[in-house]
């Protein structure tokens, strides 16, 4: 008599399914990949998207600012001329400022950068959504002739009474353009990696480990913000693959935080020109004064690259340079003008000029870095300067640089009530006060840089140096 036996499958009458290590590791990897890259996808569009928006923000809150600061003076003198200039300036200075107003306390538009809007009683938006308060700067998302509008309403104070208000529109698409470009890149870059994923989850658990694990340490650099090490690629298989496109991967989403930082880089220039505008119109108050403070910039940049600072420190001085008088924007004519000598309270007005530039720069936070050298350049070595009283390295390096080379070109400038000395003359004049109201060391230095100069008593020599 014969027996069969039958395996255990054939006993229950089927064959038991037993899935392999390959379909095992589809079905534990893939959906793990999936949500990793999807997580890291999204976080970074988010961190991309609120970087490219608060930029935007603190752009138009900046310029708002700064055409409600340059404003003041003009609006309260019925200066009509000027206000044009400002708002049409201040419109050509970007691509994407679609207008500036500005409008007096009874909502009619006083200066417009379009000519036809000048003179209407101000409407407001079809639809506005608040984006928030930036101290006295308000953020709306507004609709506007069929638009969609970024406004930033600014107003405009004079010995602290309300006398106006600046408005700014910038439009949307660059913001819009700026966050579809990133995402599309990112959408394909992770649809790639997740179609190699599917690829790499094929090979041994032994294989597999040592990659997955490269690949985690490289998204959490990339989504850390630390220095980013492109993951070695370790063979020409799938995980290979798999390597080289997250790879890519890190290196499109390093390029749009390049884009971004470039992005942010012309928005600084733009800026930096906003900045030389007003600096340019605040000397070009006083007729003897005109391009005064671009003078001293370019004379405090070159004794900066002689005493060795480098390219970015002199980026941040020839900033200040451009700031330190900013404050005489809230100086009266009447003073700032007079050709005799000034009174005494006229002279402690004229004395409050560092101080009101330091309360200006403290509206924009971006500007807080000059604040102390803006403050501090009518400060002497020996502490008998003003607002302060500081002395020796208590004084910002910068501001020392400063105070040094304004009261050179101070002496060099002619005015009403006499005449320039020449170069020879005020480096004379400046080493009268070494040790007392200037650093003995930057003395030394600007004088050596003055005898450098070819034929110091010439124009010609003005024009290289200045």
């Amino acid at each position: 008599m014969r027996y069969t036996i039958r395996k255990p499958e054939e006993r229950n009458g089927r064959r038991r399914f037993s899935p392999g290590i390959r379909l095992k590791l589809i079905l534990f990897l893939l959906p793990l990949v999936f949500l990793l890259v999807v997580s890291v996808a999204v976080a970074v569009m988010k961190i991309t998207d609120s970087a490219i928006r608060r930029d935007l923000l603190q752009r138009g809150v900046a310029i708002s600012r700064v055409v409600a600061f340059s404003a003041g003076y003009s609006l309260l003198s019925g200066d009509r001329l000027a206000l044009d200039s400002l708002t049409a300036e201040t419109r050509n200075s970007a691509s994407d400022i679609e207008f500036v107003a500005i409008r007096d306390t009874g909502n009619v538009i006083l200066a417009h950068s379009r000519v036809d809007e000048r003179g209407k009683e101000y409407k407001p938006p079809d639809r506005s959504i608040s984006l928030g308060t930036f101290l006295e700067t308000e953020a709306d998302e507004v609709s506007r002739e069929g638009r969609d509008r970024i406004e930033f309403t600014t107003p405009i104070l004079f010995a602290g009474k309300r006398v106006g208000t600046a408005l700014v529109a910038l439009s949307k698409e660059s913001l819009i353009s700026a966050q579809r470009s990133v995402e599309r890149s990112i959408a394909i870059a992770a649809s790639v990696l997740l179609g190699v994923a599917l690829l790499g989850t094929l090979v041994l658990a032994s294989l597999i480990t040592t990659p997955v694990k490269r690949l985690s340490s490289g998204v959490n650099e990339l989504a850390g913000g630390e220095t980013f090490h492109p993951i070695p690629v370790r063979g020409g298989d799938e995980l290979g693959e798999l390597t080289r496109n997250f790879n890519r991967m890190a290196e499109t989403i390093l390029a749009q935080q390049n884009r971004l930082s470039k992005y942010a880089k012309e928005l600084e220039e733009a800026y930096v020109g906003m900045v030389r505008v007003i600096a340019a119109s605040i000397d070009a108050r006083d007729p003897y004064t005109a391009g005064h403070s671009a003078r001293v910039a370019r004379i405090s940049c070159e004794l900066g690259r002689r005493l060795g600072f480098p390219t970015e420190e002199l980026d941040h001085l020839e900033k200040a340079c451009l700031f330190h008088d900013v404050g005489k924007i809230r100086t009266p004519d009447d003073i700032l003008l007079k050709k005799q000598s000034l009174s005494h309270p006229e002279f402690e007005e004229m004395q409050s000029h560092p101080h009101d530039g330091a309360e200006i720069l403290k509206m924009a936070p971006s500007l807080h870095r000059y604040i102390p050298v803006v403050r501090a350049h009518h400060e002497w070595y020996n502490g008998s300067g003003y607002p302060d009283g500081k002395r020796e390295s208590e004084i910002p390096i910068h501001a020392q640089i400063i105070a040094l080379v304004d009261a050179f070109d101070a002496m060099t400038t002619t005015r009403p009530y006499r005449k320039g000395l020449s170069p020879g003359e005020a480096v004379e004049e400046i080493l009268r006060y070494r040790g007392t109201q200037f650093s003995p060391m930057l003395t030394d230095a600007f004088v050596r840089m003055v005898k450098d100069m070819p034929t110091p008593e010439t124009e010609e020599w003005k024009g290289v140096a200045l």
